[in-house]
């Protein structure tokens, strides 16, 4: 039951952080350049549209349910194709942040640095963990 709750709460947390960034905040950087350098890292000085970081937010907070949705229907076919497009989604972003091809895309400072060891990382482990969850261990 452990790997559900940490799925849910780590995805959450980044819902709860997109969130944030659509209502002009711009923790935990000191000003919105520096926000838009740490967590876009293609040379922008600002950050995206409110409505975008609010689809982003929205469409994390959905994900962070997804594990009990995988716990309380677990032979459904949605839920097994949903769960592999959700790991697969997070995997292949973490995998891009290794390639030649995103870095030299998104080669800006602190971005760059933060994706190698955080932000790719992360995304590899989220996706372990979606589709982990199809295992029969878990149900």
């Amino acid at each position: 039951m452990t790997l559900p709750i940490v799925l849910s709460l780590v995805v959450a947390l980044l819902a709860a952080a997109h969130a944030w960034w659509a209502t002009g905040r711009i923790w935990p950087a000191v000003n919105a350049s520096a926000l838009a350098h740490a967590v876009i890292g293609d040379g922008r000085n600002r950050m995206p549209a409110p409505w975008q970081c609010a689809a982003v937010a929205a469409a994390l907070a959905a994900i962070a349910v997804w594990p009990w949705v995988v716990l309380r229907w677990p032979d459904s076919a949605l839920v097994l194709v949903g769960s592999i497009v959700i790991g697969a989604m997070f995997f292949l972003r973490g995998t891009a942040g290794y390639s030649p091809r995103w870095r030299g895309r998104f080669p800006g400072r602190p971005f760059r640095t933060l994706d190698f060891y955080l932000y790719s990382p992360l995304c590899l482990a989220l996706g372990v963990g979606f589709i982990k969850l199809l295992t029969s261990e878990m149900h």
